[in-house]
C-alpha cells in the first residue's frame, strides 16, 4: 500500500525573522516591534497556548482587550501582554482560580487608578 500523502499546512506568516523559531524573543526587540503581535506570536512569546489567550480573552474583558484589524485578527499591546503575563504568573505560581485571578487584577487596575 502507498501512504498517503499529507497535504501541508499553511502556516502564518510572522512579520518578524526572530519569531519564526521556537525561541523566545527578547523584551528589548518586542519593544521594537510597537507591541502589535498575533495571537501566535504573543502565544510564542508567553508560552501560552492560543486556546487559552482566546477563554482569558472572554473571562479577563475588562483587562485584556486585543485591538482587532481586518477578518478579525487580534493585534496585541505591550499593555495586552504584560497582562498575559500576569495571569499567567498568578495561575501557575499562585494557583488562583479564574475569580481569584479577576479579583487581583481589579485590585492591581483600581490602585493605578487612584495613583493617577
Amino acid at each position: 500500500m502507498c501512504p498517503i500523502k499529507q497535504p501541508f499546512k499553511k502556516y502564518h506568516a510572522l512579520t518578524s525573522p526572530d519569531l519564526k523559531d521556537n525561541k523566545r524573543t527578547h523584551e528589548p526587540y518586542i519593544k521594537m516591534l510597537d507591541g502589535m503581535l498575533t495571537i501566535g506570536q504573543v502565544s510564542k512569546l508567553t508560552g501560552v497556548n492560543k486556546t487559552t489567550l482566546r477563554y482569558w480573552e472572554r473571562k479577563f474583558d475588562k483587562f485584556l482587550v486585543p485591538k482587532r484589524i481586518e477578518k478579525s485578527q487580534r493585534q496585541y499591546t505591550l499593555k495586552d501582554i504584560e497582562i498575559v503575563k500576569i495571569i499567567k504568573k498568578l495561575r501557575d505560581e499562585e494557583y488562583l482560580t479564574i475569580k481569584g485571578i479577576s479579583l487581583r487584577l481589579k485590585n492591581m487596575y483600581s490602585q493605578h487608578e487612584d495613583d493617577k
